[in-house]
């Protein structure tokens, strides 16, 4: 199982480094989100069945009160709220390996980071968001899948529907996104692990020798349909 990084905070040889700490709505370019019920409804139904593909289901960090789906390739991982938790630091988030990062060049101490720690071993790098803080309502059991519905009911401008791969994805700050084909049957990239490249290379890293990750330019959406495009880092992994 992906260990908790929030947890090796009590761990004095532990490294947590958070990126883009709190997303707010802002004006500029984003993964464009139509705020429809069609969009909520349709990526509540896509993230199921991406589920139940997984080859290992969602665990729960009954600790953290989140769940947690890892890549397959056990280098990073996705975490969403479960529970109620006033004091948690992300109630949504990507969780993945420093040492990538750091053998392409990247200065960790450059990173614009709220928390930093001494580093043992690879270590891990967060980015991640708070959500509303509105309770949580489920009207049966809770699941990975009604936990997924609650960041859609309580949080629907952090869904997004990224159109040039078909795909339905949780922000989890601007340019840092989760993502799932609608369609995975048609979808070579059933989920995608992404991360904006910027602070990495401000830091010092060469996004060409981050292994493990595809350095590409990426077609996206404004708000306002307004195609254009970005560079980011991505991990995609094909779960059929």
């Amino acid at each position: 199982m992906f260990k908790n990084p929030l947890h090796a905070l009590h761990k004095p040889a532990a490294l947590i480094l958070a990126l883009g700490i709190v997303w707010t709505a802002a004006p500029g370019p984003v993964l464009a989100a139509f705020n429809t019920d069609l969009v909520g409804q349709t990526a509540i139904t896509s993230f199921g069945e991406m589920l139940g593909a997984l080859d290992f289901p969602p665990a729960s960090d009954d600790a953290d009160g989140t769940w947690v789906l890892t890549a397959p390739d056990g280098e990073a991982a996705f975490w969403w709220r479960k529970e109620d938790r006033p004091g948690r630091m992300f109630d949504a988030y990507i969780c993945f390996d420093a040492e990538p990062f750091v053998n392409a060049g990247a200065d960790l101490d450059k990173l614009p980071m709220e928390m930093k720690g001494m580093l043992n071993g690879p270590g891990k790098l967060m980015v991640g968001t708070k959500l509303s803080q509105k309770p949580l309502d489920y009207s049966g059991g809770i699941t990975p899948l009604s936990s997924f519905e609650q960041i859609v009911k309580l949080d629907r401008e952090s869904i997004g529907y990224h159109a040039a791969l078909d795909h339905y994805g949780v922000t989890v700050a601007p340019g840092n996104v989760f993502e799932w084909a609608k369609d995975m049957s048609k979808n070579d990239k059933d989920i995608v692990f992404v991360l904006d490249p910027k602070v990495f290379i401000d830091a010092g890293a060469d996004p060409s020798k981050v292994d493990g990750w595809t350095y590409a330019k990426v077609p996206l959406e404004d708000a306002r349909g307004r195609k254009f495009e970005a560079e980011k880092f991505l991990k995609p992994f094909d779960l059929k």
